[in-house]
């Protein structure tokens, strides 16, 4: 059992970090209109934040946002 606000483990823990920063990453990527970016980063942070404090998401918004992270990493390496 974990204490209330802390992840469930060093893989949420993670997952979150990589998230956050991705979200920060995102507003780099060029031809992104802004509202869209504005959504992207409002979701991986949201998600970051559950994760982070240790409150369970639905598998399938967990790996939305991973997608989304990885969808990020391959648009900055195409750069």
């Amino acid at each position: 059992m974990t204490q209330a606000g802390q992840p469930y483990s060093s893989v949420e823990d993670e997952q979150a970090r990589a998230m956050r920063a991705a979200a920060d990453r995102a507003s780099l990527i060029p031809g992104i209109p802004w509202p869209i970016w504005a959504a992207i980063g409002h979701v991986l942070f949201a998600v970051a934040t559950e994760l982070a404090n240790g409150r369970r998401l639905p598998i399938e918004v967990r790996r939305a946002a991973l997608h989304m992270v990885r969808a990020i990493d391959e648009a900055e390496a195409r750069r």
